[in-house]
């Protein structure tokens, strides 16, 4: 191969990188996008807590089911056309949802939306595996969830502020059309692997073509392979654990939480948010890159991380009667979403205990639970919430009182205590295929 093929190779391989990750920053925008908007939508459906959480997390049982799927769909078909057709079922679903007159509409249209947005992450992992190299894969994955940060980022304040001047239902309309115009974009601009381009591979290790290609009964048997092996299931309950409690947080009760016990406006709150985000944004490239190139480790960083994520539910659950004063409550929030970040050596560890021509299907069984996770635990905590709840309603949108936060805040305590011991478990690969090891 000539240097200035592999050149263009390394020039190309960002611009497909970043195509894909202008979706998935929309796909992630509309997981945490309920916490803004959460008392709007009590208001106009006179919903409860219970339904609220439900219907947040319409996006993530669909996007939980759809990721093995995901897989398999970007083994095969490729993250190509799976994107281009993830970004149009999204945008669709947006529209839906921005226009919905009844609460079955609203849930029609957020189905949708977790539709479409549950292949993204899969996608953009998948191309990377074709046009990265195996020791760039931690790193890769940890810019990859630090970009997708920016839809949290543009699911706080901003959309706060953008709510307050037009509206729910034409800033959601906004991004339907947007996602569409993504959906566009991603079809002439993304190539599944350099061979498609006629350029070569950056490594000789990465495989031109899948093992997972062909019949569905070689795609099962690579399934069963995937879950006979015991070092998939560690990272599986890993991510399960820190990402659902994240979620459960950023994504809907940390809002009202705020607006509640600390009697914050909406917007304020959502200040706080991006402290999480801002958290995990910085914190994904640094565990990458320290399991990568500094550890040469998965286990050391994972684990570590898990525990000091567990630490700051924490502080939530029993500072101050879990009241922790405002003052720390910025520091608090940036450091909850820091630690967090750890999840992001799930699919890598995944990926790298599961052959290569499989990693597609291996990351989307990981990915599955962690929003398994969240699909079930934002409503159970909505019923924590109203089971604790004394009757105070104002403006139409129930006020929790603060025992009733401490008891939702615990169950996340324990799920993330429970991630600890699943980190622990994790197969230590050396940052190397098994492949590669025999």
């Amino acid at each position: 191969m000539s240097p200035e093929a592999v050149r263009t190779t390394l020039r190309r391989r960002w611009y497909i990188w970043g195509s894909l990750m202008l979706v998935y920053i929309i796909g992630c925008f509309h997981r945490v996008a309920p916490a803004v908007i959460a008392g709007d939508l009590m208001k106009t459906f006179q919903t409860t807590g219970a339904a609220l959480g439900g219907l947040s997390s319409a996006y993530f049982y669909i996007y939980a089911f759809m990721q093995i799927p995901s897989g398999i769909l970007s083994d095969t078909l490729g993250p190509r056309l799976t994107a281009t057709l993830g970004a149009l079922v999204m945008g669709l679903g947006t529209l839906i949802f921005a226009s919905a007159q009844s609460l079955f509409v609203c849930y029609t249209g957020r189905f949708m939306v977790g539709l479409g947005a549950s292949v993204f992450m899969i996608s953009v992992m998948r191309t990377c595996v074709e046009w990265y190299r195996p020791d760039e894969m931690g790193f890769m994955t940890g810019m990859t969830t630090t970009i997708s940060g920016v839809g949290g980022l543009l699911a706080a304040t901003p959309l706060a502020l953008l709510v307050a001047y037009v509206g729910w239902r034409a800033s959601l309309f906004l991004i339907g059309i947007a996602s569409i115009l993504l959906a566009w974009n991603c079809w002439f601009a993304v190539r599944n692997r350099p061979f498609d381009c006629g350029l070569p591979p950056v490594s000789p290790r990465v495989p031109v073509e899948s093992d997972a290609t062909g019949s569905l009964s070689q795609i099962g048997r690579g399934l069963v392979a995937i879950f006979r092996n015991p070092f998939t299931w560690p990272p599986f309950f890993g991510f399960l654990s820190l990402y659902s409690s994240l979620i459960a947080f950023l994504g809907l009760w940390g809002i009202p939480y705020l607006t509640h016990v600390y009697g914050l406006s909406a917007e304020r709150a959502a200040n706080y948010m991006v402290a999480v985000t801002v958290g995990l944004i910085l914190g994904c490239p640094i565990v990458g890159r320290l399991s990568d190139r500094i550890l040469v480790r998965r286990r050391l960083p994972y684990a570590g991380f898990a525990l000091l994520y567990a630490l700051t539910w924490a502080a939530f659950c029993f500072w101050n009667g879990g009241r922790p004063p405002l003052a720390f409550m910025y520091p608090l929030c940036f450091l909850m979403g820091f630690f967090c970040s750890g999840f992001i050596l799930s699919m890598v560890c995944s990926k790298e205990v599961n052959p290569l021509g499989l990693s597609g299907i291996a990351m989307g069984t990981v990915n599955t639970s962690g929003f398994l996770g969240a699909a079930i635990l934002q409503p159970l905590l909505g019923k924590v919430l109203d089971m604790n709840w004394d009757g105070v309603v104002m403006n139409g949108v129930r006020l929790y009182p603060l025992h009733a936060y401490r008891s939702a805040f615990l169950v996340c305590f324990y799920i993330a205590l429970a991630g600890v011991a699943a980190t622990v478990l994790v197969k230590e690969t050396r940052c190397r295929n098994v492949e590669e090891q025999l």
